[in-house]
């Protein structure tokens, strides 16, 4: 603002400076125009005498311009109509027109004063109108600034009290977290000092305990060790007596069963002096092996269902068969032999479901597979 008045003020200068040269300019020529007016009447008395005149520049400019146009427009006339020269002499001024031309040269200036008046009333309200605006700006820029500076300052305030009020809750949080492991020392040194005393308590009845256990451990021990001693005489005993009960069964069984019919007197099934056993796959029989004499049971039970056609003379049929720990067979196939005579070897298999359990397990783990061989013999 300040930069633009100093450039309103340049530019006024300047152009205060331009009209005064033109308004030299001006009177110099008027005063070749104009004739100077005489003081009216040495012994007469009542004559005007003329003050200085102030002549407004731009008026004079104008008359200055008006004058040159209407010498123009003689001299153009004058070239127009050459044959007619009129030869005229200007008539000097009289009292009366000298003072028409001064009040005409009066109103000139009063209106040319009015003017200049008016114009600088215009300047001075347009100067006041641009002090009251730059004032109302700087008013209200300064309302504005202070607007904001109290903004700030509010703003301000409310951060002071917002960290204020932070810093006070941060105080009362460290207090209470200090309160709260105070609180969590104490209960720790209490709960420590209540664990060394259970620990001791629990060392020494374990201590205790130990001791008692190992007085006990030493009577279990050897009430465990006369318990174990009197229980192994006891299954030494009963050992003995199962062995020799089984070995009755299985004198029983192979001598006197009942598979094939026949008895230990009357020699059904009884061969001790070694009779030759038929079964090719399990092989001959030998009267003093177990083994054997249960694999011609097998084979005798299951023969008792074969039934024999004369064709089958001269052919053999082989025949697999899986049996359980108690006889049962499990299955069968077909090793090898024309299909005539292992279709009636497979029906025979098929029709006996089961045979006499095996007297040991040592005599099933070897006969558990065998395979039996079915001929005409």
């Amino acid at each position: 603002m300040r930069n633009n008045r100093q450039k309103k003020q340049t530019s006024a200068l300047l152009i205060s400076v331009v009209l005064h040269g033109i308004l030299f300019g001006l009177l110099i020529l008027s005063s070749l125009v104009y004739h100077p007016l005489e003081v009216m009447g040495g012994g007469e008395g009542d004559g005007d005498m003329m003050g200085a005149v102030m002549v407004d520049t731009g008026s004079a400019a104008q008359e200055w311009g008006r004058i040159q146009q209407q010498k123009k427009g003689q001299a153009e006339k004058t070239k127009k109509e050459p044959e007619e020269v009129i030869e005229k002499t200007e008539p000097k001024p009289t009292v009366d027109e000298q003072k028409l031309e001064q009040q005409k040269l009066e109103q000139q200036r009063q209106k040319q004063l009015e003017q200049q008046k008016a114009k600088q009333e215009a300047e001075a309200k347009a100067k006041q109108e641009a002090l009251e605006k730059a004032k109302q700006e700087a008013e209200a820029k300064a309302k504005q600034e202070a607007e904001a500076a109290k903004l700030k300052a509010e703003a301000e305030a409310k951060r002071l009290a917002a960290v204020a009020k932070q810093a006070e809750q941060e105080a009362k949080a460290k207090a209470e977290q200090e309160r709260i492991a105070k609180e969590k020392a104490l209960q720790a040194e209490k709960a420590k000092a209540e664990k060394e005393a259970k620990e001791k308590a629990e060392k020494d009845a374990k201590a205790k305990a130990e001791r008692d256990a190992k007085e006990k451990a030493e009577q279990e021990a050897k009430a465990k060790a006369e318990r174990e001693a009197k229980e192994k005489a006891e299954k030494d005993a009963k050992a003995k007596a199962d062995a020799k009960a089984k070995q009755a069964a299985l004198d029983d069984f192979l001598n006197g069963g009942d598979v094939g019919g026949g008895s230990a007197s009357k020699g059904g099934n009884a061969n001790k002096g070694g009779s030759q056993g038929s079964g090719a796959a399990m092989g001959a029989g030998d009267g003093g092996k177990v083994g054997d004499q249960y694999a011609g049971v097998i084979k005798k039970e299951i023969k008792r269902r074969f039934i024999k056609d004369p064709s089958f003379a001269g052919k053999v049929c082989s025949i697999r068969i899986q049996l359980a720990r108690d006889g049962a067979i499990l299955g069968y196939q077909r090793v090898s032999g024309p299909d005539d005579i292992c279709a009636a070897a497979l029906s025979a298999v098929a029709r006996t479901k089961k045979v006499p359990a095996a007297p040991s397990d040592e005599i099933y783990n070897k006969y558990k597979n065998p395979i039996i061989d079915f001929d005409l013999k």
